[in-house]
């Protein structure tokens, strides 16, 4: 098993318990927490090999994938009331799902031959695209457009894998360190209330 694999696997498991404890707290049934999981999982990357003109999806081709994401929405379905009691539970195993599909995303499109810079925008789709269906369809905010410092950790941690890489740096190291940044700003940011710019409104004002 390759790193690559390894990773992208351990962001499949993550962001599918990240689904499926949103299910939970929804009211959703086990079919319900599968369908949340399986599309928080594979959204990002499935939006990812569209653009890139692959036609042989890996959900469709591989039952590593499916295996994963099964495992997370048992797990969150059966250990909930547990994985509630760690603190910021779902917001972790979210920021591992992102530091992974963030290097994902990148290592894929420098593969097929995106210049560095699109490469970074194609690592920001793959981590955030599924948390954005997942939130959207549990009639949520999506994360990415309010909370702690989400899509900035994206783009620092892909702009980190580029430079890396541009560097001649190796693989692994490139993929370990933009992973660990990635998840590092967004504990930080989870711990500290980090959130990037923004303007209040008149309406909030009021409030």
């Amino acid at each position: 098993m390759t790193l690559l694999y390894g990773l992208d696997l351990i962001g499949t498991f993550a962001f599918g318990l990240s689904g499926g404890i949103l299910a939970i707290r929804k009211g959703m049934d086990l079919f319900g927490v599968f369908v949340l999981a399986l599309v928080t999982a594979i959204g990002g990357g499935t939006t990812r090999e569209v653009m890139l003109g692959n036609q042989e999806l890996f959900i469709f081709y591989n039952s590593d994938y499916i295996i994963a994401i099964l495992a997370s929405a048992l797990t969150a379905f059966i250990f909930y009331d547990k994985l509630l009691k760690i603190n910021y539970c779902m917001l972790l195993v979210d920021a591992v799902g992102l530091g992974t599909f963030v290097c994902i995303g990148v290592s894929r499109a420098i593969s097929v031959g995106v210049p560095l810079f699109g490469a970074v925008i194609v690592g920001l789709i793959t981590a955030v695209v599924g948390g954005m269906l997942r939130d959207i369809i549990a009639k949520e905010m999506p994360m990415i457009l309010v909370r702690d410092f989400y899509a900035m950790a994206c783009l620092i941690g892909a702009s980190i894998y580029v430079f890396l890489y541009w560097l001649g740096l190796q693989e692994t190291a490139v993929m370990l360190i933009s992973a660990s940044v990635v998840i590092i700003l967004r504990i930080l940011a989870i711990v500290f209330h980090w959130n990037f710019i923004r303007k209040k409104s008149s309406s909030a004002e009021s409030n």
